[in-house]
């Protein structure tokens, strides 16, 4: 609860800001912080995971189906890329991220499709999101929790290199950017 109130003290204070670094126990850092594991949208009221240039759980290179255990597929035959090598689905990985309670955070989900291309910016660069606060992004395809209704094996994905979205098969891999409500 500490948390929350210091956060909205911090918005109070300073209503230019949109992006604030926080540490892996859940704790608000300085801008110029060279390690945090998650990053507050204060224009979203969303927290944010952050990939790792490191080998493990959240490693930038990991790779994931989607699957919600009613659709999707658990073990594909693309989704040999994450440090588990056994159910590399969307489902177990936003599992793991409550389990180990991720900057203090216990209510990790996959992005809906809209929360996902908020963090797109346009520009020249690639990958098209703002790198000082979000280091490691992949040029790639990014899972939204967004499925088609007439196509159930189908889920909206995000590019990372061109923006916008478009839907993949369930079985294939992407990558993913957990999200919690920072209520």
């Amino acid at each position: 609860m500490k948390f929350y109130l210091l956060i909205a003290f911090l918005l109070s204070l300073n209503s230019q800001a949109k992006l604030f670094k926080i540490s892996e126990s859940g704790e608000l850092l300085k801008e110029n912080s060279k390690e945090w594991s998650c990053v507050l949208d204060q224009s979203t009221n969303l927290i944010w995971e952050v990939k790792s240039n490191l080998p493990g759980l959240r490693f930038k290179d990991n790779t994931y189906t989607w699957f919600d255990q009613k659709t999707g597929v658990e073990n594909g035959e693309f989704s040999k890329n994450c440090n588990w090598q056994d159910s590399c689905n969307s489902k177990k990985y936003i599992a793991k991220l409550k389990e180990r309670n991720v900057c203090n955070q216990n209510n990790w989900r996959l992005p809906t499709e809209k929360e996902l291309n908020s963090l797109i910016i346009y520009g020249d660069d690639e990958p098209l999101i703002n790198s000082r606060f979000f280091p490691n992004t992949k040029k790639g395809h990014y899972w939204s929790s967004t499925s088609f209704l007439e196509k159930p094996n189908l889920a909206i994905d995000v590019p990372f290199f061109y923006g916008g979205s478009r839907g993949s098969d369930k079985s294939f891999d992407s990558f993913l950017r957990a999200v919690s409500d920072a209520n």
